[in-house]
Order: structure tokens, then C-alpha cells, then sequence
């Protein structure tokens, strides 16, 4: 500590990724050499969805690089290795260990299909057709290259540094629920791009192995293709290929935890986004039987719910394309199920060249749409085999059978859709770009589902910024008595879930709460419910409420444990009993479960570390964790200060602010998208209660992030939100609001003292001339905005006297220094005749250790 400057006294920092079994005449050499080449194609995403335009450096490919694990087993054919036995019924080879590796018979002969242009004519998009088979009328949606559609111009909101690719193999995506999967060949790593600390940030995960043809979720899950499968170690022809499941979140994070073995020649040389989800599994969208080729598991490998498709309950739409008789590659588009379709009609450039692996695969987008993307310009490639063609197009289709092309930059891609969005890419010399479609359509002009067996939940489209886009929410606020209203509480992913104490039912809106997803009555066996208080939702979209318990004399409470989705949804799958009734105590939100901490603790740390917990439990009552981020509240000598914790390894830790330093237990608090925390609770000072709320962001500590509201305010704050906004009352509804339009300020100022002990404080009555704050009024509220925060095992002591311009102590205790125990300042005020007080001058003074010094406060040092 510097004893010239007493400010050092205050202001301080808190110190925490197929071969035969060789014969005589193939050298062991060969063998391997062959099989090594088999396994690169496969891990290096030959094999699956390649996003067309994500090549890296588009060029005449050996046969190895163009043609992927096909043309390794072709190669193998040659050298003897393996050999075609007959073909399929789906009209595929089957590959088998070649009996007589001297003598091989000569290879089928190989053509590619052709494909047909159709005329150049382009129908009236609006013209309305009733197929020859029966099926309902249809919008013919036209698109023709002589003629481009609308131009549209996408928007980065990340970026995904790129890694060296020799080969250029392409790089492929997934979309999650809050998050993008980037899968760069020959890494070992998956990127997971989502919602971070500091906005959206990129997570790189080592996997055991590459993968390709990846999908993501439901949960923190990925699947696609993996190393070859081998029925006796590495050795001798693949039995077939692995499709696997791993992690990116979770004890078992990167590893292998689920495995089905598929056979080799299924699935090569697939066109993009050919696997997908369906509503038990990961499917082949890319083939009209839509089978399942894995079940979802979760992130310990155990299946997940069956029926089940996105974490809300929203089913994925199963999608069937069929063949126009004119010959045309892309035709009639529906929805297995409905009565939806479309009939697409292309016009391709005369110089366009069709692509190795056919054309791209019909998909799901979000709010109900339907997708294909193909690019229909010209070959500009044209000494290269299966070169790029230019003017990417997508077909938006609407879910009230409308739609319509649009036309992207040509370094722009389609390269991963599903339900939650539609993901664009483009690639620049360092890095892979990413926006999204979404962000470039109008909303959908049917809001309703495009699938016959709708359940409840919702979708939730990527959102590359985190500012809601509505104020005024869709929630209707009901009352059946004076302290048991509508209550609200936030899911892991941000969406709002509503308690009705009216209808004794829950409500699923999307984040906005413009949007209700679903309405689940709670079981007729627990209702009625007596003052529940909704507490949390957990993991796995389960709620938990707090009721009293039936029949007890003694307060005492029951927590019920009741899912938002799947069979069991309303159900209650858990329920402890015997809770202090009294409100003495409150429930956290801990990576365990609800965290019991007691009123009026002892100044450590909170939750205890022997506290109960009541732990998190599934849609089916199995105990779960939770990945969302948790709080620890540490008081006097355990650092006064509030701690952020992501994952188990990651700790942002914020000083509190002086009016926190005697919470009564845990002051509500939520993590915020910019990786800080909002937080309130309520003080009671000599001129009434006051809510306080509190803005940890990445500039904490900032006394402007201090927020005061008196108590009995109109604007009731109902929901803090990860945005950092609130959602507060408003007659029989909510609304969302700024703090700064619900509370008022602290001042965004500091103090000033000099050698001699004299404080001043400029600005500080010049921003109370300009803002009229009501803290002002409040000698204790004006206190605390001249000693904001309060540091490790320090204790702050208020006084002043009953005079209407009053004199102000503020002691703090407890400084951790081997010379200066405490320091005061005097602050002398004034009042206005607008009844806020005014600083006029101030002493700064401190008193020493024990035989360091004085005893008295004094400006003199200490020893």
C-alpha cells in the first residue's frame, strides 16, 4: 500500500478423427498404404455433406481428393484388394474382399446420369397445378439464371479462424439450437460458435475422432460419420463405417458415446446436409425413406426420450422430394404428413455443369420453413472436373404454401439449415464468415406449424445478437390474490416460461414472450396449488415450483419437479417434502440442483459448502447437472464479492457494491450474455425500502451500474433477463424495459482527495442539478454513492445526523493492511430547494493497526 495516496486504502483489485488382409501377392506395404488412404478420405470429410462453394482452393482434384472414400475402394478394387460382387437394390455396389487377388475382373463401366435443362420459359410463379397422382394444388416456385432473383447481402456475426487445409477439403456446419458447429478436415477439433461471455465467442473441442457429415443436438451432442469400423483391430476390409455421437459439453466432453456401424458403401460421396434429425434419431434426409441412422443420446451416451425431437418438444419436419417425368433433378417438394407442398421449377445457365455428388438435399429452416439451395450460373471452372458454378439461389418455402428464390453473392453459401436457423458461410483467406439466413427474410406469414403431430414447445432461431427485438410481450398477468400473481422465470436457452396461479398451468413463450409455444396444465393431482412460487426451470425444460405442503401445521413447503416437454409433460417427476415454510431460506440455482441457503447467514461464502441441494432431475425424474452458469456470494473476510462460474474452470469474480455488503440470503441474480451477471435486492434505508439493481458487466466496477428504484414503484420488476434488460408489470400484462427507463442510476462518478485528507467530489452536484436522482434526498443513498464499493472483509458504517442538510460519516472496517485498520470520511452536505442534498466538502482520515499509530482518525500516517 502506498501511504501517500489514501485512495489505495479503497480502491483495490479482488486477488483468483478398407482394405482386404493382405494376400501373398499384395506387399503389407500396399496394404497399409491403401488402407491409410481409405481412413483419410473418411476423416478428412470426403465421405459426407460437402457445403458447395466451401472448397478452398477449387482445382482439377487427383482422383483420391475428388472422388473420397469411393475412389479409394476403386483404387483398392485395382490393386486387388477388394472386388464388386453385384449391386444393390438401391442400385449401390456391394463391396467384398476379392477371393483371387491375382485376377480381377474387368470394372462395370461408369457413366454419370445426365441431367435434362428444362426450357427456358419461365412459368408464371403464381400458376397453381393439380399433380397427375391426387395431390392437392400446389405453387409452382420458379427460378431462372438468365433471370436472377433478388440479390441479398449477408451480414457476418462470426468468424472461425481457418485452418490449414493442403487438400481443400471442405469445411461442413451443423446448427444447434443457440449454437453453429464448424468442422474443419484433418483438425481432430470441432468449433462450437454461440453465446459466450463477451457476446458470441467460438469454442474449440478436441474429438477422439474426425468427423464429417456432422449434425447437431438435440443437446450438447454431434454426430456424423467416423473412422472406419473393423471387425478385428485395424487390420482387413471395413466392416463398414461408424457413425458416432460425442459431446462438446460434459464430463465425457470430445469422447466417442454412442456408436452404429453402417455399412461402407451407404453413405459416400453424399450431397450437403444429407443427415438430419428426425423425431427418435439422426435420419438420411437426403433419401426420401427418411431413416434413422442413430438414436439421440445424451451428452453420457444414454438415449434420450423417444418421440422427442428439439429440446422444446417442437417435432423436426420429415421432408419428400419426387422426380419430375421431364427429367429434371428437383421437383415436388412436401411435407411428410401435411398437406403442403411446392413444385420448383429451375432454369440453370446453359453453361452450368452439374456437381459429383447430385444435387443438394430439401431442408427444414426455422418458423415453419422449408429450403433448397443449388447454384445455377455458369462453370466457372471449366478445365476442372465437377467444377463450381456460379450464382448461388435458395428456395425459401413458406408454411402457407407460398415462397419465393433469392439469390446470394457468389462466395456466399447455404451450408447447414435446420429448425432453429438457416446458416450461411463464405470463406476469406483467414477465416470462415458466418451469418445467417434469418436475418435476411421477412417473418413467415403463417405462424403455424408445418407438421401434422405439432406438440408443444418451441423452435428457437440463432440469434446473432442478444438486444430483444420486442418490448411489449404477449404474457396476460392474472391475479387470484394480492401476492400470488403470474410469475416468470427463464429457461437454460433464454425462452420464458410462465406460472398462471389462475389456470394452474405453465406457458412456453419464445425469448421475446411475443410468442406462445405451448401450454401445459399441471396434473389434476397436485392442483390445486397453494401460494407456489415458480423458483426455476433446469435442465431438460423442467420446472420446479415451491407450494405449501398439504395438510401441514408447521410452515413447511413441498418443490415439485414438473417437465415442460415430452410424455410426462405437466407430470410431476419428482417432489421433495419438508422445506422451511417460514421464508427464511431461498433457493439457488447451482451446476447440482437448487441450493438451500439460509437467512441471515454468517458473512462467508453462500451457498455453504454443506448446504443442501435438491438435485436437478429430467423429463423422465433422472438426476441431471446443469452446464448454465452459477453464482457464489462471498461476504466479509471471504473477498465481499459475487463469483461467476462457467463450467468448472471458469471464475469471474466482481466486487459488490457497498448496499450488497448484508444480503439478506442470495440476491436473485442472472448470467448475462456479455459474461457478467445482473442482480438485485431490496434495502431498507431511514426514508423507506429501496430495490436495488445491479449491472456486473465487463466495465464493473462503474457506480452508473449501480440502479435504484423506491419500493411500491408502478414499474414491479417480474424477470431480470440474460439480455440485461427487465420484464416488469404493466396493468394485465408485461412489458420489457431498459434499467435505466425503470430505475434511476447511481452516479457515475468518483471522489477525489488530496495529501491532506481533503475529499472532493466534481460533477457530483452538477449531475444532481441535471438528473434530479431521488437518491439524493436520502443522506444514506447519497452516502453510497461516494463509497460504492466495499472490499475484501470490509464493513461500511452509515451515520449522519437528523439536521435537514446533515453531516455524513462513513467508516469502513476491516481493511486486510498490516498499518491502517479503518478510515472515515466526514462528508458535509446541503439541501436544495429541490429537496435533493448537495456535497459541500469532506475529510478523508483513517485509523491505525495496534501499535502502528495513532488510534484516533487522523490524516497523520501510519507506522
Amino acid at each position: 500500500m502506498n501511504p501517500d495516496n489514501p485512495d489505495d486504502i479503497e480502491l483495490r483489485g479482488i486477488a483468483m478423427g478398407a482394405v482386404h488382409e493382405h494376400e501373398a501377392s499384395v506387399t503389407a506395404a500396399e496394404t497399409e498404404s491403401a488402407l491409410a488412404s481409405v481412413r483419410s478420405r473418411i476423416a478428412s470429410g470426403d465421405v459426407g455433406a460437402a457445403s458447395p462453394g466451401i472448397v478452398q482452393q477449387p482445382r482439377r482434384r487427383s482422383p483420391w481428393v475428388l472422388f473420397g472414400a469411393a475412389a479409394a475402394v476403386v483404387a483398392m478394387i485395382g490393386a486387388g484388394l477388394v472386388t464388386v460382387l453385384d449391386r444393390g437394390s438401391d442400385g449401390t455396389d456391394v463391396i467384398v474382399p476379392a477371393s483371387e487377388p491375382s485376377v480381377v475382373d474387368p470394372l462395370p463401366e461408369t457413366t454419370l446420369p445426365e441431367t435434362t435443362l428444362p426450357e427456358t420459359t419461365v412459368p408464371d410463379p403464381t400458376t397453381t397445378t393439380i399433380a397427375p397422382d391426387g395431390l392437392p394444388a400446389r405453387q409452382t416456385i420458379s427460378v431462372d439464371a438468365a433471370n436472377p432473383p433478388e440479390l441479398l447481402e449477408p451480414v457476418p456475426y462470426a468468424s472461425v479462424p481457418l485452418e490449414p487445409n493442403p487438400d481443400g477439403n471442405r469445411i461442413e456446419f451443423a446448427v444447434g439450437a443457440d449454437h453453429v458447429v464448424v468442422n474443419q478436415p484433418d483438425t481432430n477439433t470441432i468449433t462450437i460458435v454461440g453465446p459466450g461471455v463477451s457476446g458470441i465467442e467460438n469454442r474449440t473441442v478436441p474429438v477422439d475422432e474426425d468427423l464429417s457429415a456432422i449434425v447437431s443436438g438435440p443437446g450438447p451432442v454431434v454426430y456424423g460419420l467416423g473412422a472406419p469400423a473393423f471387425e478385428d483391430g485395424e487390420s482387413g476390409v471395413p466392416s463398414g463405417l461408424r457413425f458416432v455421437a460425442i459431446p462438446f459439453l460434459g464430463e465425457r466432453e470430445g469422447q466417442v458415446v454412442a456408436v452404429e456401424e453402417v455399412p461402407l458403401n451407404a453413405y459416400l460421396e453424399l450431397p450437403p446436409y444429407f443427415f438430419g434429425h428426425g423425431p427418435d434419431g439422426v435420419i438420411a434426409r437426403g433419401r426420401n425413406t427418411n431413416e434413422t441412422v442413430i438414436g439421440y443420446v445424451d451428452e453420457n451416451g444414454e438415449p434420450r426420450g423417444s418421440g422427442e425431437s428439439t429440446e422444446n418438444g417442437t417435432p423436426f419436419p420429415l421432408l419428400d422430394v419426387d422426380q419430375r417425368v421431364d427429367g429434371s433433378n428437383r421437383d415436388i417438394v412436401s411435407v411428410v404428413g401435411s398437406d403442403l407442398s411446392w413444385e420448383l421449377d429451375i432454369t440453370r445457365d446453359p453453361e452450368w455443369e452439374s456437381s459429383y455428388t447430385g444435387p443438394d438435399v430439401v431442408v427444414p429452416g426455422s418458423d415453419g420453413r422449408v429450403l433448397y439451395a443449388e447454384r445455377i450460373g455458369a462453370n466457372t471452372t471449366p478445365d476442372q472436373d465437377f467444377g463450381e458454378n456460379s450464382m448461388p439461389v435458395v428456395a425459401v418455402l413458406d408454411p402457407d404454401g407460398s415462397g419465393r428464390w433469392v439469390r446470394l453473392p457468389d462466395d456466399w453459401d447455404v451450408v447447414a439449415s435446420d429448425v432453429w436457423g438457416t446458416l450461411l458461410a463464405r470463406i476469406t483467406d483467414d477465416a470462415v464468415d458466418l451469418a445467417l439466413l434469418d436475418d435476411l427474410l421477412p417473418p413467415v406469414s403463417d405462424p403455424d406449424t408445418i407438421t401434422a403431430n405439432e406438440t408443444s414447445g418451441s423452435s428457437t432461431t440463432i440469434e446473432p445478437s442478444s438486444e430483444p427485438s420486442d418490448r411489449t410481450t404477449a404474457i396476460a398477468r392474472d391475479c387470484v390474490s394480492e401476492f400470488d400473481c403470474t410469475q416468470l422465470a427463464n429457461t437454460e436457452d433464454g425462452r420464458i416460461v410462465v406460472y398462471d396461479p389462475a389456470d394452474q398451468m405453465l406457458q412456453i413463450f419464445d425469448a421475446t414472450g411475443t410468442d406462445l409455444r405451448g401450454e401445459i396444465p399441471i396434473d389434476s393431482d397436485v392442483v390445486p396449488l397453494e401460494r407456489a412460487l415458480f423458483v426455476a426451470v433446469g435442465p431438460d425444460d423442467v420446472a420446479y415450483l415451491r407450494t405449501m405442503t398439504p395438510g401441514a401445521s408447521d410452515p413447511s413447503n413441498d418443490l415439485l419437479a414438473i417437465p415442460l416437454v415430452g410424455d410426462r409433460a405437466g407430470q410431476v417427476v419428482e417432489r421433495w417434502t419438508g422445506l422451511d415454510g417460514s421464508g427464511d431460506s431461498t433457493l439457488v440455482p447451482r451446476r447440482a440442483g437448487l441450493t438451500v441457503v439460509n437467512c441471515c447467514g454468517e458473512l462467508g461464502t453462500r451457498p455453504e459448502p454443506d448446504a443442501v441441494i435438491y438435485r436437478w432431475v429430467d423429463r423422465d425424474g433422472d438426476t441431471v447437472e446443469s452446464n448454465a452458469p452459477s453464482f457464489d456470494l462471498n461476504l466479509g473476510r471471504e473477498g465481499n464479492s459475487l463469483t461467476r462460474i462457467d463450467g468448472e474452470s471458469t471464475f469471474t469474480r466482481f466486487a459488490l457494491p457497498t448496499v450488497f455488503q448484508y444480503p439478506r440470503d442470495f440476491p436473485p441474480t442472472v448470467a448475462t450474455t456479455d459474461g457478467g451477471a445482473l442482480s438485485r435486492d431490496f434495502v431498507q434505508t431511514a426514508s423507506g425500502g429501496v430495490q436495488v439493481i445491479v449491472e456486473f458487466g465487463p466495465d464493473w466496477p462503474d457506480n452508473g451500474d449501480v440502479y435504484f428504484q423506491p419500493i411500491g414503484d408502478a414499474a414491479s420488476i417480474q424477470l431480470l433477463e440474460p439480455t440485461g434488460t427487465v420484464i416488469v408489470a404493466d396493468g394485465d400484462t408485461f412489458v420489457r424495459r431498459e434499467l435505466d427507463e425503470v430505475a434511476t442510476p447511481g452516479w457515475p462518478g468518483r471522489f477525489e482527495t488530496d495529501r491532506d485528507g481533503a475529499t472532493s467530489a466534481p460533477g457530483l452536484n452538477e449531475y444532481i442539478d441535471e438528473n434530479q436522482p431521488f437518491w439524493a434526498a436520502d443522506p444514506e443513498l447519497f452516502a453510497l454513492q461516494l463509497k460504492s464499493l466495499v472490499g475484501p472483509n470490509e464493513s461500511v458504517l452509515i451515520e449522519y445526523d437528523q439536521t435537514d442538510a446533515p453531516d455524513i460519516s462513513i467508516t469502513t472496517f476491516g481493511f486486510l493492511d498490516d498499518s491502517v485498520a479503518a478510515s472515515q470520511r466526514v462528508i458535509s452536505t446541503a439541501r436544495g430547494d429541490d429537496g435533493l442534498l448537495r456535497f459541500v466538502s469532506g475529510t478523508y482520515t483513517f485509523q491505525c493497526q495496534p501499535g502502528r499509530g495513532h488510534q484516533d482518525f487522523s490524516a497523520e500516517l501510519c507506522n
